[in-house]
């Protein structure tokens, strides 16, 4: 759609109109219908124009962005330079989690997950909102949910196992509820390679019949590149526009970030051990594994990616600066 893009396709219910929804009802559903199905209320029944629908969606953003920067600050030990601070305003994650769009909501319910994973009632309470709303916004993070949600039980081990062991059936019971409405949305018959290998290329063929300025041939690439690219591109020589420098200066520098913080965390043997960054990032390798399988547009890639990768920058900043810290303090006692 001009002048608003999928955006206003989201809040005026015209995004996907297959459903032919005139009730609140009936735009139910999940994914686009989702999200339809909760505009209905403020845009046709309120009649809030579309700005200011983009103001209440970027509050909410807002609220996870805060929040989760009092969750990461309380779990941080390491005193980090003012400057850093920067890392929370870099621009790409700001501009697809800031206004209507399934990328806030996404957003949203990732924070408030990773919020929930505590032993409290009221953190059991969260989970379960965080992937409920997940699940009818993407069904497919949901499943990334529910890992992440199995791997945290396992490393818990103050949680007897006979509760353990009880959680670990109902992810399995979730998980193939999850599954069963991902071969219903994607339309296949039999859960085989042969079949998944055919939607990922119908797939791939769909977003290439758009003919995209941003086209990346991702079909073409071995699986590493296409997870390389995914994670890193587009560079600032790879498009037009100011977007799409900003974009790509944003993925220069996380490539060169990431990869002196892995020299350093290798040679030193050091690992940060943050556990919400931890999630986050695993998260994050979810996204673009799925992504590098199913993307071939950098300007998609670019809006699948923007809700985790603060939590890389974040595992960039907690790796660099301690090591610099040890290497420092040794030459100093020399």
């Amino acid at each position: 759609m001009e002048n608003g893009g999928d955006a206003l396709g989201f809040w005026n219910l015209q995004a996907d109109t297959s459903q032919q929804a005139e009730t609140w009802m009936q735009h139910w559903g999940l994914g686009t219908f989702f999200i339809q199905w909760i505009n209905y209320i403020p845009s046709k029944l309120l009649g809030i124009p579309f700005w200011l629908g983009n103001i209440l969606y970027g509050l909410l953003s807002a609220w996870a962005w805060l929040t989760l920067y009092d969750k990461v600050k309380s779990e941080v030990n390491i005193q980090l330079p003012a400057y850093t601070q920067l890392i929370w305003f870099l621009p790409n994650m700001h501009f697809w989690t800031a206004g209507v769009g399934k990328e806030s909501l996404i957003w949203i319910f990732l924070v408030l997950f990773l919020l929930g994973l505590n032993r409290s009632k009221k953190g059991l309470t969260i989970l379960g909102m965080s992937l409920i709303g997940m699940f009818l916004i993407r069904p497919l993070y949901a499943c990334f949910l529910l890992f992440i949600l199995a791997l945290w039980l396992i490393k818990n081990e103050s949680i007897s196992l006979k509760r353990r062991y009880t959680a670990f059936a109902v992810i399995l019971l979730l998980l193939t509820f999850v599954m069963y409405a991902l071969l219903q949305i994607t339309h296949i018959q039999n859960l085989n390679w042969e079949a998944v290998s055919a939607y990922l290329d119908f797939q791939m063929q769909y977003l290439k019949g758009f003919n995209p300025d941003s086209y990346v041939p991702m079909e073409n690439y071995a699986w590493p590149f296409a997870f390389f690219t995914m994670l890193f591109r587009p560079m600032p020589w790879e498009g037009e526009g100011i977007f799409f420098l900003l974009a790509g200066i944003e993925n220069l520098l996380a490539l060169l970030a990431v990869m002196a913080a892995l020299v350093l965390g290798i040679w030193k043997k050091f690992i940060p051990q943050i556990a919400v960054i931890g999630y986050g990032i695993l998260f994050l390798f979810f996204v673009v594994f799925s992504g590098s399988l199913l993307l071939n547009n950098f300007g998609i890639i670019l809006r699948y990616k923007s809700v985790a990768m603060i939590f890389l920058y974040l595992w960039v900043l907690n790796t660099i600066f301690p090591v610099l810290k040890v290497i420092l303090a040794k030459q100093i006692t020399k």
